[in-house]
């Protein structure tokens, strides 16, 4: 019993100058925070700001905190709308048609305007092909930032937006990532957004995102991983299940950011960043019902999470059928392929565009 008391008496001694420590912290982090940024705010003149620094590890299914990211001349954290509005601004980006390729342009201020906002995406991953009875997930989205900064008549911004690869590529090939988006002028320090990530199985292998597999190879929650990691080939004993409810095996690999990030700074305010994100799959083992949703763009919020359904209505041949443009909006990864039957010739898609974005007051 005496034990038991000096125990517990030292374990309140412990927590006591945890709290204190922990209060003290708390002292720094806020006076440091006061000293670096004493107007606050996404859109004032200070460099520090807790959304900032919060969003980069945002990514779907949360993706509805982007709205806190500051978007008008004169919004803040607290109040990310505000009241104005920009003047005018225009975009850099694919205009061929083709929705993949890159733009670059330099611009100067015009006359009588002193507020900017830039915004850059960076261009989707590609896709692998079929193989066998599997095929591949989506590509990767790329990253995205945001900064309002005060600008002057004269100053010079170099705007470059990414291309995606432009190529298909062909079974056991690997997968190219999308090129960065960028934006470089005054107040701008390694202002990029990376291009999204191709291939998903290297990732998972790296991050320990997979299960072992009674071949010794390695699978993710919707087959076993092949060909350097650009497809999956999905025999029975590989796909996972909770449970066999009439035959069904159900698996869900929800959509999380990917290593692809942005980067930069400003000496005028917060840079916002979001990083890349994988699309999620649904699959239902049994009807052959595969479904890869992309996670979603900044920007785009009601038309970028497009469904891309893959089955076999019965007759033992997968294809692939999407039923919107969605590849129209910057940064998307590119479409996966689903086959079943023996497929080894099946498509691989490239992802869509990087894009700057300037508006300005």
């Amino acid at each position: 019993m005496a034990a038991d008391v000096l125990t517990y008496n030292a374990l309140q001694e412990i927590n006591q100058k945890l709290k204190a420590e922990s209060a003290a912290l708390s002292v720094g982090i806020t006076s440091a925070q006061t000293a670096q940024d004493p107007g606050g705010g996404g859109g004032g003149g200070g460099t520090s700001s807790t959304i900032a620094d919060v969003m980069p590890g945002v990514s779907a299914p949360n993706n509805h905190i982007w709205c806190m990211i500051p978007r008008n001349p004169d919004s803040t954290d607290e109040d990310p709308q505000g009241s104005a509005g920009w003047s005018t601004g225009f975009k850099v980006c694919d205009d061929t048609g083709w929705y993949r390729c890159g733009r670059s342009c330099t611009w100067y201020v015009p006359g009588g305007y002193t507020k900017a906002r830039f915004q850059i995406w960076g261009s989707g991953g590609g896709s692998g092909s079929g193989c066998c009875c599997g095929g591949s997930t989506n590509g990767g989205s790329g990253a995205y930032a945001s900064v309002i900064i005060p600008v002057s008549t004269g100053w010079c911004y170099l705007l470059c937006s990414g291309c995606a690869y432009c190529c298909y590529v062909e079974r056991t090939q690997n997968t190219v990532d999308g090129n960065p988006s960028y934006v470089q002028g005054c107040h701008l320090t390694n202002f990029c957004a990376e291009g999204g990530e191709t291939n998903q199985y290297c990732e998972m292998r790296d991050r320990c995102h997979r299960g072992p597999h009674q071949l010794s190879s390695c699978r993710g929650l919707y087959g076993c991983i092949c060909n350097t990691g650009t497809d999956y080939c999905s025999h029975q004993n590989e796909i996972p299940g909770v449970g066999y409810p009439n035959g069904f095996r159900d698996a869900v690999y929800q959509p999380a950011r990917s290593t692809k990030t942005a980067y930069g700074t400003s000496d005028s305010a917060p840079v916002y960043k979001v990083p890349g994100q994988w699309s999620y799959v649904r699959w239902q083992f049994g009807n052959y019902g595969t479904c890869f949703r992309h996670p979603g763009v900044y920007g785009f919020p009601t038309d970028s999470c497009c469904c891309s359904e893959h089955y076999n209505e019965g007759t033992g041949c997968c294809y692939q059928a999407c039923y919107c443009s969605h590849k129209r909006k910057p940064g998307m990864g590119a479409y996966g392929y689903s086959t079943c039957g023996g497929d080894t010739y099946g498509c691989s898609d490239v992802g869509s565009f990087g894009m700057v974005c300037v508006s300005y007051c």
